[in-house]
């Protein structure tokens, strides 16, 4: 299981949503985040990642377009089903 709390966004040219899709993109990848888990909501994920929920839409948009995660309006996001 992964540690949420765990993400530390570095200053640098990485933009932070970029951070936090490659974080979560390799906890996919390496098995830590199972398929279907579902992820913290956005709200959350902000919290624990210390930056704007705009920078967190940006990050769960750069993984819905790599097929990483799928989101349904109202319910959430999980990691995708390969």
């Amino acid at each position: 299981m992964l540690d949420w709390t765990a993400f530390t966004a570095k200053h640098g040219p990485v933009p932070r949503y970029r951070q936090i899709a490659e974080w979560i993109a390799g906890a996919v990848a390496s098995g830590e985040l199972a398929h279907g888990t579902a992820l913290p909501s956005e709200t959350q994920l902000a919290d624990y990642a210390d930056v704007s929920v705009d920078t967190v839409r940006q990050a769960l948009s750069v993984l819905r377009e790599q097929g990483v995660i799928v989101t349904s309006q109202g319910i959430g996001s999980f990691v995708a089903e390969n």
